[in-house]
């Protein structure tokens, strides 16, 4: 219970600060002080992407999983109702290419940000480090600046996933494609992460 809610508390201040600045180095701040904040609570993943790539090179229980991803999204979720709330202007995500590109694009990034997150926090080469929490923190600006003309940069389901059923909340209908899009193009680039970790960095 204590790392499912330190998982959603992280999502929701990376994902409020997502929605209320936009800010790549504000959002990437954001983000290195909630990895040093729950590095030792849960792993401090606050994606369900990386939550993926960690249970597949970690062979994690599936109901850790799913308690971890399901904290994720009502973070995200919780994130987009206090923006709407404080006034900001909530809108669902919709990528600037077509599918199958954004696609992807988005599992290039997430690809990227899984496989930063296992080799600087889960490998025993960096187990003494406390370089972490920059390392993942400020792959962001990188990650959204090439994504942010295309498929808009999100390589998290919780950012899709939070902004999608909020907007249930306001008569907004679901997009299945552009959602469909935005959840396996992040979940299978977590999932490719774990096995480039398995295959350039295992360890006997």
């Amino acid at each position: 219970m204590k790392k499912s809610l330190m998982e959603l508390l992280g999502t929701f201040f990376f994902v409020f600060t997502v929605i209320m600045t936009g800010n790549p180095f504000a959002i990437a701040a954001m983000l290195m002080a909630w990895v040093y904040i729950g590095a030792y609570v849960s792993g401090a993943h606050y994606n369900p992407a990386v939550t993926l790539a960690v249970a597949l090179r970690s062979h994690s229980r599936s109901h850790h999983i799913a308690w971890f991803m399901g904290a994720q999204i009502l973070g995200g979720f919780l994130a987009f109702a206090a923006a709407a709330f404080l006034g900001s202007a909530v809108m669902v995500p919709t990528p600037a290419v077509p599918l199958p590109q954004a696609f992807v694009i988005e599992m290039l990034l997430a690809f990227v940000l899984a496989f930063v997150v296992l080799v600087v926090a889960t490998s025993e080469k960096f187990k003494t480090s406390h370089v972490f929490g920059f390392a993942i923190g400020f792959t962001i600006p990188a990650l959204a600046a090439l994504g942010a003309t295309t498929s808009g940069g999100l390589f998290n389901p919780a950012i899709a996933l939070g902004a999608s059923l909020f907007g249930l909340t306001q008569g907004i209908m679901l997009d299945w494609q552009n959602l469909a899009m935005y959840v396996f193009g992040a979940l299978l680039g977590g999932v490719l992460a774990a096995y480039a970790f398995s295959f350039f960095f295992e360890e006997k």
